[in-house]
């Protein structure tokens, strides 16, 4: 068997860590809750429902794989699946199962190692199948690929915990940013454009610039982050369930340095161009703010105008993200459901608002302090709605159940404008922005002074309503010179925003956060 480095497939299972669970409470008459899944923090859909068999649980494995964003091999001819799991050292295991057989041969190949070592696992259970589908006893895979589990005896519910690693670390950057922001305005801001942008710019810095830039967006390297970007924007751009495009481009001014042979450098703009789908632009003095706009104004279907302003026509070069999304949620709120109830904003003043309403089951956080709600997306993002303390995002996310919650949410609106220059100086970015130490030499050719980046500038745009979410944002890095309990009724949760609240729309398999705010009154 030869190592297909091509292809890379993340494979991961669960396991209930519960035996002999019947389909009703023993003694009650009544019907158990269904099995919930969880993986790595989020749902998984099943298209057949788990059953018990022979004491241990069977679940479909292909909506676990997609749900992880792996692929699975099926011989028809043998009945056999083959999937495949590559660590981050490069070594990888192979399963092998066939349907009906108790056994499942493991192979394992060490990085950089000719063969595979291989190994047979005695299943209690056999894989079966049950309307075109594949279950597999989960408990013996999960075991073998190394994941964790837990099980939740009163939600009935499996969490999952892969060794998968995020294509990107989201880091903490998006509460250090949303700290600098005012507490008693309603905003929206892109950390995914934002990030996309000055990311774009470490690849043409060197030194102690290119140093703080990665450090405060959690970055160790920044050829693995282009090659793990890349993926990701044709994932996301590629994503089926309404709209979302992510769109890059860098303008140079051939007016900055009249007479002279400055421009971009070549490996920079094939850099921008390889990773990001970047395309390098040439404008002039004259058409320097209307080209870039125009180009954000379409990238975002209209939602981003005036990015760039009129003072900051002659610039050197821009580097500029830009992002839209529209899609609807996976449960919609139904119109008929929608009325005025009084929101209390953050300075205790009363005032009615359209609230949307719906009683459905989502996952779910709370405690003394916080409750956390997530509403997916039919194109796999997710919002999570925060009422109280969201320092602990993360954590929350991690101890979410899925449960019945009675949601009601303000239909609102927001547009922001922010410049990022004291946000990223306080997140340790200083070089960058200083005429003595910005060291940008690997951006720009044949230029006779040192450049440094003069303004970070965001727009975004949210508009959530009964159907789903539109937004959008643009990011622009301007570049210049620089000088100098059981059988009992369902528990339903209560979510009610009539409250400031904290918002974050994520992608799932990623961890990104691509929009986030406050809606405060």
């Amino acid at each position: 068997m030869k190592k297909t480095t091509a292809l890379i497939v993340i494979i991961s299972m669960l396991a209930i860590l519960t035996a002999g669970i019947s389909a009703e409470a023993p003694g009650s008459g009544q019907a158990l809750k269904p099995i919930t899944v969880f993986v790595d923090g989020g749902a998984v859909e099943f298209d057949t429902e788990p059953i018990i068999k022979e004491n241990r649980t069977l679940v479909p494995m292909r909506a676990i794989f997609e749900k992880l964003g792996a692929k699975v091999d099926w011989n028809e001819k043998e009945k056999q699946v083959t999937a495949t799991k590559i660590f981050e050292d490069n070594s990888f295991s192979i399963i092998f199962i066939e349907i009906g057989k108790s056994e499942m041969l493991i192979g394992h190949n060490a990085a950089g190692a000719d063969q595979i070592e291989g190994t047979a696992v005695e299943l209690d259970c056999p894989p079966v199948i049950i309307d075109s589908r594949t279950l597999v006893p989960l408990r013996a895979i999960s075991e073998a690929l190394g994941c964790e589990v837990s099980w939740n005896e009163e939600e009935r519910s499996v969490k999952i915990t892969s060794d998968n690693k995020n294509i990107i670390e989201s880091g903490n950057y998006v509460l250090k940013i949303m700290e600098e922001l005012p507490e008693n305005v309603n905003y929206v801001i892109s950390p995914f454009s934002l990030k996309m942008a000055m990311m774009m710019a470490a690849n043409g810095a060197e030194g102690e610039t290119k140093k703080q830039i990665l450090t405060a967006f959690g970055v160790d390297n920044v050829d693995n982050f282009n090659k793990n970007a890349k993926e990701l924007i044709e994932r996301l751009n590629a994503s089926e369930g309404g709209e979302l495009d992510i769109a890059n481009s860098l303008w140079f001014n051939k007016d900055y340095y009249p007479d002279q042979k400055v421009d971009l450098s070549d490996k920079f703009k094939k850099t921008i161009e390889e990773y990001y789908g970047g395309t390098a632009r040439e404008v002039t003095n004259k058409n320097s703010v209307e080209a870039p706009n125009e180009w954000v104004a379409k990238k975002t279907n209209g939602k981003i105008k005036n990015l760039i302003p009129e003072d900051a026509r002659k610039y050197l070069a821009a580097i500029i993200n830009a992002i839209y999304m529209k899609t609807k949620w996976v449960s919609e709120f139904d119109k008929n459901n929608t009325f005025e109830e009084v929101f209390t904003d953050i300075d205790g003043k009363e005032q009615k608002l359209d609230f949307m309403h719906q009683t459905e089951r989502f996952n779910y956080f709370e405690n003394e302090n916080t409750k956390m709600i997530c509403l997916p997306y039919i194109n796999g993002l997710s919002m999570y709605v925060v009422l109280g303390d969201a320092a602990d995002f993360d954590e929350y996310k991690e101890k979410m159940n899925y449960c019945k919650v009675r949601v009601s949410l303000p239909k609102f609106k927001t547009e922001y404008s922010v410049t990022f220059n004291d946000i990223l100086k306080n997140m340790g970015i200083l070089n960058a922005f200083s005429d003595e130490f910005s060291n940008f030499d690997q951006m720009f050719k044949n230029a006779p002074l040192r450049s440094k980046i003069d303004a970070v500038l965001q727009k975004a745009f949210i508009e959530t309503d009964e159907a789903g979410t539109e937004a959008a944002a643009a990011t622009a890095v301007i570049m210049a010179k620089a000088t100098a309990a059981l059988g009992e009724p369902e528990k339903i949760y209560e979510f009610k925003a009539d409250k400031p609240f904290t918002y974050f729309i994520t992608d799932y398999e990623s961890g990104e956060v691509l929009f986030a705010g406050r809606y405060v009154k």
